[in-house]
This record gives structure tokens, C-alpha cells and sequence, in this order.
């Protein structure tokens, strides 16, 4: 399968990580000698699954420089999270026509290895559904980043954070653009998310008991589309460079050989 990494565009002035950045992406911030951009790239091309990379959000101009074991495609930031998705999902459509199932992740888990994208690639089979989403417990999330402070919600008897990290069909992305666009604006916010997908789903969270069931039911039914959650991968994949203290913490890390 190919992969699609969404790398966002420049931060700006009033972003905490501007200091870190200098109106660069914060793909390319600087993560023990290498950008976060070159060690998710490492991590997928390592895989035994990922075939082609396409990175979108840096103009083929700003990556001179950057290397890779292999050739990846470029696409400019299309302003916005969704717009980039689509582009390089109508990039593949295109130039990869028989791809069915792609990978995505962003370009700010920079800890990701081969043997991460590979685990949760496997723990996806057989590849059946539309979508496979992934989130983390917060137990193993701490126990692996014990310092990482990220934000978590209670899905019944536990607590999580989302990941990183998909598997999806080309097609039930390409024709759930305005939805997408709804979810992605309030994906930090899961009561947001509740609103946007029906009001049974928000009593449950208000009352705090969504499920992990209830949120792929209801994501089949609003996507059209099966969906499937995997849980408690590996931690590497919700730990993103989120915020400057993450970003020194994973800095940190790196600089003590890991």
C-alpha cells in the first residue's frame, strides 16, 4: 500500500511553536539531527507494507535537502488539513489507480519506527474496512512517554488518546470531504465531534459513556462506510509534537541515543 503524510503548512507568529519553526512547518523542526519529516518518512518507507510516499503540505522546493531511502512525492499545502488530505488522495487516485487502502499519519509522531507502522498495519488485517483508526490508553501512553501530558478522554472504563496514525479506503475519503472538514475542526474537542455526528452520541459523552462500540457504529453510519477502532497499539504512535515542552521532551529523548 502507499502512505499519505499530511505535513501542514507554515506556523504562524502567534503559534507557541513559532519560536521553534521560524514560519517553517513544524514538520521540519529539527529532531536530533534530522527533521520530525525525515523520521516518519524513515519509519514508513522501513515498513514492509508501504510501497509510495506522498507528503503534502511542503512544496517540492522547501525539501531540498531532506533525505529519504527512497523517491517521495510532494505536494504544496492547500491551506487547511482536509484540502491537503484531498489532495494527495486525488494525487494517488491519479497516479496510483489501483490503490484501494492507504496509509496516513501526520508528520509530528517523530518516534514512529518500521516495526510501529508495521504493528499497526498488521493489527488492521485483513484490510476489509473503510476505516482503521487507532487510539492508545492512557497506562501504556505513560508508561512509554511518562512526561508527555496529553490530553485524554474516557471511553467507557477507559481513558485515551487518539493517534496518529490510519488505514482507509481512497474512495470513503474522497467522497466525505464535508464531513471530514466538520470532524477534523473539532478533533481535540470530542464533545464537538459528538455534535456533529447526533445528539445520542453527545448525551452519552455529556453522561460519560461512549464506548469504543458506539463510536465505530456511529462512524459506519455517518462515513457509509465500516469502521474499525485498534486499540492500545503502540504508544509512538499518539505521541505527537503537539506543543513546545513535547517537543523538548521528544528532543530530549533523542539526544539520549533513542
Amino acid at each position: 500500500m502507499h502512505c499519505l503524510i499530511i505535513a501542514g503548512g507554515a506556523v504562524g507568529p502567534d503559534n507557541p511553536l513559532y519560536s521553534y519553526t521560524q514560519g517553517r512547518p513544524k514538520a521540519l523542526i529539527d529532531m536530533g539531527g534530522r527533521t520530525m519529516l525525515e523520521r516518519v518518512v524513515a519509519a514508513v518507507q522501513s515498513s514492509s507494507h508501504v510501497e509510495d510516499v506522498v507528503v503534502v503540505g511542503i512544496a517540492p522546493a522547501m525539501a531540498a535537502g531532506l533525505h529519504f531511502a527512497r523517491p517521495v512525492a510532494f505536494l504544496p499545502d492547500q491551506d487547511g488539513m482536509v484540502a491537503n488530505m484531498m489532495a494527495g488522495l486525488e494525487w494517488l487516485a491519479r497516479h496510483r489507480p489501483d490503490a484501494q487502502v492507504i496509509l496516513g499519519c501526520s508528520a509530528d509522531i517523530p518516534t514512529i519506527t518500521g516495526r510501529v507502522v508495521d504493528e499497526f498495519i498488521e493489527a488492521c488485517r485483513p484490510w476489509d474496512m473503510g476505516v482503521y483508526y487507532n487510539f492508545v490508553t492512557r497506562a501504556r501512553l505513560e508508561k512509554r512517554f511518562p512526561d508527555s501530558k496529553r490530553t485524554y478522554s474516557r471511553y467507557g472504563n477507559v481513558e485515551a488518546a487518539g493517534g496518529d496514525m490510519v488505514l482507509a479506503r481512497i474512495d470513503v475519503g474522497l467522497r466525505n470531504r464535508p464531513l471530514l472538514e466538520s470532524l477534523t475542526a473539532a478533533r481535540k474537542q470530542p464533545w464537538r465531534v459528538a455534535a456533529v455526528v447526533g445528539p445520542r452520541l453527545l448525551i452519552k459523552f455529556l453522561f460519560h459513556r461512549v464506548t469504543f462500540n458506539d463510536i465505530e457504529a456511529t462512524a459506519q453510519r455517518v462515513l457509509g462506510s465500516p469502521v474499525k477502532i485498534v486499540l492500545d497499539g503502540p504508544p509512538e504512535l499518539a505521541m505527537d509534537a503537539d506543543k513546545p515542552f513535547q517537543v523538548d521532551m521528544l528532543r530530549a529523548e533523542f539526544a539520549g541515543g533513542g
